[in-house]
């Protein structure tokens, strides 16, 4: 995906990725209201503090 591709996207596209990207989503994406996967990703680790904590015992 690249600046190219997202000319023909619709306006409320959301891209996700699960990261580490490679070559699957240009650098250049980052920079557009599409790309979400950093917020995914951010997501995905306060979830798993909170499923730690969970299981450590730290809240109830």
């Amino acid at each position: 995906i690249d600046l190219e591709t997202l000319k023909k996207a619709k306006e409320d596209l959301i891209i996700l990725h699960p990261l580490p990207r490679v070559d699957e989503i240009a650098a250049e994406v980052d920079r557009t209201p599409y790309a979400k996967y950093f917020q995914q990703v951010w997501n995905g680790i306060v979830v798993r503090m909170a499923l730690l904590a969970l299981i450590l015992g730290a809240i109830k």
